[in-house]
């Protein structure tokens, strides 16, 4: 069973090359070559170090709940936001960065 199949555009019939440039959203030229290929899918089964580290994962954000569970909503808002302010006091956004480097390698 063939799963490639390569053909020149002007061997086409024109509703299998009305098809191809749907597929691909512009025009075909008559000198192009159209490639088709058929893959069965790559089912990766999830391997038990990925099943074991959700479990950890999952375990953690609930006794990280647990610790939480009595604070307001609003004391829990503010906590998050007095931590993402001093995380970008800490360390500035990768564009500052980039502009700092740029501003100074710039010759003047």
């Amino acid at each position: 069973m063939q799963n490639v199949s390569i053909h020149k555009a002007s061997e086409l019939p024109q509703i299998v090359k009305s098809a191809v440039e749907q597929l691909l959203g512009r025009s075909i030229a008559s000198d192009e070559e159209i490639s088709v290929a058929a893959v069965p899918p790559q089912r990766v089964p999830p391997s038990e170090s990925r099943a074991a580290l959700a479990q950890n994962l999952e375990a953690f954000l609930n006794r990280r709940a647990d610790k939480v569970g009595d604070l307001p909503e609003e004391e829990m808002d503010a906590a998050i936001e007095e931590g993402l302010h001093a995380a970008r006091r800490a360390q500035p956004s990768a564009a500052q960065d980039l502009g700092e480097i740029c501003a100074r390698d710039v010759p003047r």
